[in-house]
């Protein structure tokens, strides 16, 4: 039997940095969104956030959270870009560019790329304005539904819902009999707290209850 005793939080007393932490730290694994855009100029962005989820299937609907900047409230180019453009790209985060996605997490100026800065590979999509990430075995082409705003102060979050128009899917993660996206070959990586990573082939089934 486990020990009843537990501390609790309260949040309206705790600050926000530790709220985050203590948040951060239980609501794992996160899967991890690269969401490219780019701003009015064409100029792109790309950056991952780990706060994603689907939302819908019929009509396919996803959604990521972008938090303002802790220190000055200021909202992060994604933000800006997808609230001036209203089309982005998720691409999925694998074992194999986990480490220049995190490169792209770097605070640079607006306007200046994170593809550069990264390594990363930006190819053209084929209905958003934004790209694709070429070392990515799976993009989302998405068009942005609403976006609900949770406050205007650092670490205040926003949800950005986009309707996926197109999925590009590597044959490669592909089972060939029925299509399914093998796990093994993705090799797709997730957050937990801190600075840990997880990967996501250590797995075990549980048939669903008819």
């Amino acid at each position: 039997m486990r020990d009843s005793k537990r501390d609790t939080i309260d949040t309206s007393t705790t600050s926000w940095v530790d709220v985050y932490r203590r948040l951060t730290e239980v609501v794992i694994p996160r899967p991890i969104a690269l969401v490219a855009t780019v701003d009015p100029d064409g100029i792109a962005n790309v950056a991952p956030f780990s706060f994603f989820t689907v939302v819908s299937s019929n009509p396919p609907f996803i959604a990521f959270a972008p938090h303002r900047m802790g220190r000055t409230g200021t909202k992060k180019d994604t933000l800006r870009n997808v609230e001036a453009v209203g089309e982005f790209t998720v691409s999925v985060v694998t074992e194999e560019i986990a480490e220049r996605v995190n490169a792209c997490a770097a605070p640079l100026p607006y306007g200046d790329s994170e593809f550069e800065h990264s390594g990363l590979t930006p190819v053209a999509a084929e209905r958003v304005k934004a790209p694709l990430v070429a070392e990515s075995p799976v993009g989302l082409e998405c068009m942005l539904e609403e976006i609900r705003v949770y406050g205007d102060e650092g670490g205040a979050g926003s949800l950005v819902v986009g309707r996926v128009v197109l999925m590009h899917l590597e044959a490669a993660v592909r089972d060939p009999a029925d299509g399914r996206v093998v796990h093994e070959q993705l090799r797709a990586v997730g957050r937990m707290g801190g600075s840990l990573w997880c990967r996501t082939l250590d797995t075990f089934p549980l048939k669903r209850p008819s």
